[in-house]
């Protein structure tokens, strides 16, 4: 990453999409050679599981390693610099209306579109129930994961907020726990005395902060050997066949994205007046690192990065918005949630009540707030949600089978409706983009 505009990052955006390009293509060979050339396959997952899995994995970790220090260092230096408690009370208002609304737009745009096509109509049984038998493992996996939803939406998300140890939630990178830390020690800062003591703890946070930032410039170094790496392993063992008979689904669900994409587009023009050709220019390096990893809080420290050093959003506002964005603003995963439930419902002739609609909007928004924004976060809420609508849970077969490939596109919608989130709070707020800012050089 680097200052905008600069070739360095140019050439690591295009070397992010050169990994993406060759990762796919040589995945695309080896689920060939597995389909075609069974006694391939063996060295092919030896292949796999000890070079391509370890290199994408190491770069995933090495950025989650980052997330915690940087969010909660930023988010406190960023609450401690806004100026006062109303202030942040307007700012913390203003977005969770963005959020809300956008949300709003999502699930609806995903309803109309599925149950206009009704895709759930053009998947066969057989299909159905290899995918089943195919992934009856994660199935159990997931049954035993969405158990525990129901509860951890209330009271349990109080306890899931509220840490009774910190250092035992920041180790397990619950980031709920972690933004509410630092909005509670940022907010303590404000109402202290203003003494040395004071502005030295602000300094050193602001030191840690800029060190994280540093950091990251290290790790995407290998961010296009890494992404290779993950869309080999990833591609190599995609279900094609799969795929094809999900095709319908996949197109419903694209489309939907597609739509959201516009509706940003179109916040970007009318709303925040600001250059659509610029945004998504600088953008390309975001939505590669969302798209190979599938992980809004593996790609949040470039998302940050690119708003203030490129987009030139300001960084008390990038420090606020973004983390809090990362946890609550799911707007793909809750348009994939919505369009993968009713899917099975059609499949299954589940009849949808106009209740069970509103039902399902209601548990989209509420349980898309603390996601887990890793590959797959949002699979245990959809089995959650499907089983109280009295859809089969081995349905979920089908989805799992195509899954890994519609997380890295609702990724990308994640992160840019985060963006959007900054630049709007920006305009909102009357904030200078000359406020000091800092960079990273690749």
């Amino acid at each position: 990453m680097s200052n905008q505009g600069g070739k360095k990052g140019f050439i690591s955006a295009w070397g992010i999409f050169l990994g993406l390009v060759v990762g796919t293509l040589i995945g695309a060979v080896f689920n060939h050679l597995i389909i075609n050339y069974p006694s391939l396959a063996p060295k092919i997952s030896w292949i796999n599981d000890n070079i391509c899995w370890p290199m994408g994995n190491a770069f995933l970790q090495a950025l989650f390693m980052i997330v915690v220090p940087l969010v909660f260092s930023s988010l406190l230096v960023g609450v401690a610099n806004l100026g006062g408690g109303k202030g942040i009370g307007r700012l913390g208002g203003r977005l969770f209306l963005f959020y809300a609304c956008t949300t709003i737009l999502a699930t609806g745009t995903g309803q109309l579109l599925v149950n206009t096509l009704k895709p759930g109509k053009s998947l066969d049984q057989a299909t159905m129930l290899k995918a089943a038998e195919e992934n009856k493992n994660k199935l159990s996996s997931l049954k035993a994961q969405s158990s525990m939803v129901e509860g951890s939406i209330w009271p349990g998300i109080v306890t899931k907020i509220i840490p009774r140890n910190i250092i035992d939630q920041f180790g397990k990178t619950n980031m709920l726990s972690v933004i509410f830390v630092s909005l509670i020690f940022g907010l303590a800062l404000l109402y202290l005395p203003k003494n040395s003591s004071k502005t030295t703890f602000i300094q050193f946070m602001s030191a840690l902060s800029d060190a994280s930032v540093l950091i990251i410039g290290w790790i995407m170094k290998i961010a296009p050997f890494a992404v290779a790496g993950l869309m080999i392993a990833i591609i190599s063992t995609l279900g094609v066949g799969l795929i094809q008979k999900m095709f319908f689904y996949i197109g419903v669900l694209m489309a939907g994205m597609l739509i959201h994409f516009c509706v940003y587009t179109l916040i970007l023009k009318f709303v925040v007046r600001f250059p659509i050709k610029r945004f998504f220019k600088e953008m390309v390096p975001v939505f590669y690192t969302a798209f190979g990893t599938s992980s809004s809080s593996a790609t949040m420290p470039v998302t940050m990065n690119t708003l203030e050093t490129r987009l030139g959003a300001p960084r008390s506002i990038v420090n606020f918005s973004v983390p809090l964005g990362t946890v609550v603003n799911m707007d793909g995963t809750a348009l994939f949630e919505v369009v993968a439930t009713i899917f099975l419902a059609q499949f299954f002739g589940v009849e949808m009540t106009l209740g069970s609609h509103f039902f399902l909007l209601a548990i989209v928004f509420i349980t898309s707030i603390g996601v887990a924004s890793v590959p797959g976060g949002s699979l245990p809420i959809l089995m959650s949600a499907i089983v109280v609508l009295g859809i089969p849970p081995e349905g979920m077969g089908v989805i799992i089978g195509v899954d890994r490939l519609m997380d890295m596109c609702r990724t990308v919608v994640n992160v840019t409706g985060d963006s959007v989130a900054a630049l709007f709070l920006s305009k909102t707020q009357k904030t200078h983009a000359s406020e000091k800012s800092h960079t990273v050089s690749d």
